[in-house]
């Protein structure tokens, strides 16, 4: 086996690999060679991974994972780190009784085709001088999340940071860095759960405190938001804020802060869902306002739902918004 030999650990593991150094490979099943006790489920042998050249050891092969994750330098001390998603099919949308659920989160099949790459994170005020030279944020510190942007300063950052990726050969052809479409975002976001949330739990409570929220994200009742001040108040903004992205619960695929922090940009105008499942849906072709998704740190539990839906102006900007960038096939 490819483990070094050593003691069983004594309680619970996951995707154990065994110790890291040792002197001794891992031998299982048994042989000819041996009696029936040696050939048991659980037994455990082990010999010298040069030396046992026997007439009774032999090997299996085994077809494993490999991780297509990417992290990508911005420069000597930032990188972006991008998670791969596979393509596949989820009901997109809310049933009819999630507690906080609005109208317009019709469910509806939705099946993507081809595989994209995630920001692991929200987009970081580092990364995005790293990439823009400049930080329009509010919220200052490098590991928070960039706010205080447009949809349209989103984008740039997505054209600007595919130049450089193409220029340095790390492009995938075919593929540019660009907001995920809403649909991207859903899925990616749910990794594979129905529920409101993507730790698999729903809300216990739409507008007061929900301690399913604060498992995994950032929201009006664990930020410190006063609800009560606004942003013309000298005290505002000690009153509520962002949070170094990474800080609670990741989902299944290890996607951070899809629920709450900032709200996110999401490639689409914003419109109505259709009825009937669809394939590679990018969202209407004209519009006025653009897709905001995940909820934010000023927000109630129901606005930070995988299924709840928001948008703007694509012009607007407020403390409350940024994004996160996705790899995927050129449109």
């Amino acid at each position: 086996c490819s483990d070094w030999y050593g003691n069983y650990p004594t309680s619970s593991v996951t995707d154990p690999e065994g110790p890291g150094t040792g002197s001794y490979r891992v031998l299982r099943g048994g042989s000819w060679y041996y009696g029936a006790d040696h050939c048991r489920s659980a037994f455990r042998g082990n010999g010298s991974p040069s030396g046992n050249n026997l007439v009774n050891i032999g090997f299996r092969v085994a077809l494993v994972p490999v991780s297509l994750d990417k992290t990508i330098p911005l420069s000597d001390k930032v990188d972006l780190d991008m998670v791969w998603i596979e393509p596949g099919t989820f009901m997109m949308g809310s049933p009819s009784d999630e507690l906080g659920r609005f109208s317009e989160e019709v469910r509806h099949q939705v099946t993507l085709t081809k595989d994209y790459w995630m920001g692991k994170y929200e987009v970081t005020q580092a990364q995005y001088e790293a990439v823009m030279d400049t930080n329009p944020s509010g919220f200052k510190g490098a590991d928070l999340p960039v706010e205080c942007v447009s949809w349209k300063d989103a984008m740039a950052f997505c054209k600007k940071l595919t130049e450089i990726e193409k220029e340095a050969g790390r492009l995938p052809e075919g593929y540019e860095y660009t907001l995920p479409t809403e649909a991207q975002w859903e899925y990616a976001c749910r990794a594979g759960t129905t529920t409101a949330l993507n730790s698999g739990k729903n809300l216990s409570g739409e507008y007061d405190k929900c301690p399913e929220v604060d498992e995994v994200g950032w929201y009006q009742y664990n930020s410190g938001y006063n609800s009560g001040l606004n942003d013309s108040d000298d005290d505002w903004m000690e009153n509520g804020k962002t949070f170094p992205v990474g800080q609670k619960q990741p989902n299944a695929w290890g996607l951070y802060d899809m629920h709450g922090n900032v709200e996110e940009w999401c490639l689409d105008w914003d419109g109505d869902y259709p009825t009937s499942s669809v394939t590679d849906p990018v969202g209407p072709e004209t519009g006025v306002w653009r897709v905001l998704r995940g909820g934010s740190w000023s927000d109630f539990a129901l606005d930070c739902r995988s299924a709840s839906r928001g948008a703007s102006n694509p012009a607007f900007r407020n403390f409350d918004i940024g994004f996160r960038v996705a790899l995927a096939p050129m449109k």
